[in-house]
């Protein structure tokens, strides 16, 4: 049996029957993008508080040094981690907003052109 690719007739046609146009369209769009904007101010956020264990705060691990740095280590290393991938995450999110905002933007001046000709 083979499955068809074509998507069904219901997710196809317009089901509220309201001709908005793209205007009205575009601003769901704005609004996606700019919550992707404030998620990448809220990964921001987080990165610049991610902990990281340096030398005054190893005081309370002063009586099992070994032990102690070695889950120190291991620590810092998931926090610089963690700081590297938000900083990525966070740079894709402000980007990809920008050119989200950018494509609402085009789709309305797009409309307009073809409904003043």
């Amino acid at each position: 049996m083979q499955a068809s690719l074509a998507k069904p007739a219901s997710l196809l046609e317009d089901t509220d029957g309201s001709t908005e146009g793209y205007e009205t369209h575009a601003e769901h769009v704005r609004k996606f993008a700019g919550t992707m904007d404030d998620s990448a101010t809220g990964v921001d956020t987080i990165k610049q508080s991610t902990p990281r264990f340096d030398g005054w705060n190893l005081i309370p691990m002063a009586g099992v040094p070994i032990v102690g740095l070695m889950f120190v280590n291991r620590l810092n290393t998931v926090a610089d981690t963690w700081r590297d991938s938000a900083g990525i995450l966070s740079e894709v999110l402000h980007t990809d907003s920008g050119k989200i905002y950018k494509a609402a933007d085009n789709y309305v001046a797009a409309e307009r052109a073809n409904t003043v000709q």
